[in-house]
């Protein structure tokens, strides 16, 4: 799963990818520079419902109802020098990549 999030001209505003292999992990786009591990509660069901959700302060995500990441973005979380730059701007709207072969469909709520 690949989505990035954007600002009303078009730019990047941080994104959120997950690998699922053998360790499914995550990579919080423009504030870490590398995948982590998901957390050992991620729903074993085949189907997974995400919620994906950009807060004041970094990002929320749910797996068939379960916080798998609640993440609040700093200098201590993020290693990117430039996360900043990114993650403050205000978001529009996102798009999952062409890459993003896990994805069916999504729902804006």
């Amino acid at each position: 799963m690949r989505v990035y999030f954007q600002d009303d001209n078009g730019n990047v505003a941080g994104g959120f990818f997950v690998h699922f292999q053998q360790t499914p992990s995550y990579w919080v786009r423009y504030c870490s520079t590398s995948y982590k591990p998901l957390p050992d509660n991620l729903p074993k069901e085949q189907n997974k419902l995400w919620r994906i959700k950009r807060t004041d302060k970094g990002l929320k995500v749910t797996c068939n109802g379960v916080t798998v990441l609640d993440a609040v973005l700093s200098d201590q979380l993020c290693d990117a020098s430039d996360w900043r730059s990114y993650w403050s701007r205000e978001i529009s709207q996102f798009y999952f990549t062409s890459s993003d072969t896990a994805s069916i469909s999504y729902r804006i709520t």
